[in-house]
């Protein structure tokens, strides 16, 4: 990666906009629930306010990125859409890796090993030049209105999914699972019931014991062309929580790993072709008090020079039929096609132009 897309830093959600230049520190505080700590610990340190994280989806794996930057610049993002050109080609779509997932994550339900785990599926792409990545960045935002837009250390995408946020005491958190297009899709069925309630269990579960107060409210999350069935969760934090006691509690939930958690993590290391890396971990800000902003990273893809991933997955349990859900993730990837300027139909390779 070039000095200079490895320096970019952009979070941009609603009125706030978050642009880092510069590395005063760049680091990966290691595995386990401590890295969060070993995180917030490091920028106390360092004399600086704000830092940027994007944390890998195994606590287990190495390759989290925090960086403290020297500056931190505070503005509305563009509203100018300035999308890539298009000059890419698939490598690999991912469709048969996802589908040997697909068959062993069933049978791991019918035989109740698990009761609900996400797949995910991973694309590759290669471009003739090193796309724009900050804006790639300003054209989800415009283009993801509501979502969590985030450019950190070459992950790049936008998320519907809010995982915490901390801020003067207020926890929030937002539990999406069951996705349908926005027009003609349907959000109500007993796999998305069952599915939904995993994910929003998980939730109520990792802030137990770490806030009082707690509110529920369910509602439907309406991102571009799709739905999300959605639960919001408010609460105010004990004395002394901070953003990582909260993430070590919280991630993976139920909407990027499974139920039960332990069964689905060891499950997901066992039938997915390669690690996620920093796909649906945490990402986002914290700043010194221990506040933060961490969306889950989803709808994204990490951008390495000229080659690119593109990741997409969905919860899988018992109901769950193999085509529906690899349509559902064509369209979870389309921000990410449309912003790198990709044209491809499902499941066809896009050629250089």
């Amino acid at each position: 990666m070039t000095d200079s897309a490895a320096a970019a830093l952009v979070w941009t959600h609603g009125d706030r906009t978050l642009v880092g230049g510069g590395d005063l520190l760049r680091f990966d505080p290691g595995t386990g629930e401590e890295r969060y700590r070993r995180a917030l610990d490091a920028l106390r340190s360092s004399g600086a306010e704000v830092a940027f994280a994007s944390f890998t989806f195994d606590p287990e794996s190495s390759g989290s990125v925090v960086v403290i930057p020297e500056r931190v610049d505070h503005f509305p993002a563009p509203h100018t859409v300035r999308p890539e050109s298009g000059h890419g080609r698939v490598i690999s779509d991912g469709v048969e890796a996802w589908k040997r997932a697909m068959a062993r994550a069933l049978e791991a339900v019918e035989e109740g090993v698990v009761e609900k785990v996400v797949l995910a599926r991973q694309v590759d792409v290669e471009f003739r030049s090193r796309p724009d990545l900050v804006g790639v960045a300003w054209t989800l935002q415009a283009r993801q209105p509501g979502c969590y837009t985030f450019l950190v250390d070459g992950l790049v995408g936008s998320s519907p999914e809010l995982l915490l946020s901390l801020e003067e005491g207020r926890v929030a958190s937002l539990s999406l699972a069951g996705t349908a297009a926005a027009t003609g899709g349907t959000l109500a069925s007993e796999k998305i019931d069952l599915e939904h309630r995993l994910a929003a269990e998980s939730v109520e579960r990792g802030l137990d014991g770490l806030v009082t107060d707690l509110e529920q409210q369910t509602e439907i999350v309406e991102v571009a062309d799709l739905r999300h069935r959605a639960t919001r969760f408010m609460a105010t934090a004990e004395d002394g929580t901070t953003f990582a006691d909260l993430l070590a509690a919280l991630h993976p939930t139920a909407a990027v790993a499974g139920t039960p958690r332990r069964k689905s993590l060891e499950l997901i290391r066992s039938i997915e072709d390669r690690p996620r890396g920093r796909y649906a971990g945490p990402v986002g800000w914290f700043d010194a008090a221990g506040a933060g902003e961490f969306a889950i990273a989803l709808r994204c893809g990490l951008v390495e020079e000229t080659r690119a991933t593109l990741y997409a997955g969905g919860g899988i349990v018992a109901g769950s039929d193999p085509e529906e859900e690899l349509a559902e993730i064509e369209l979870k990837l389309r921000p990410m096609w449309e912003a790198l300027g990709l044209n491809r139909g499902r499941h066809s390779s896009a050629h250089l132009v």
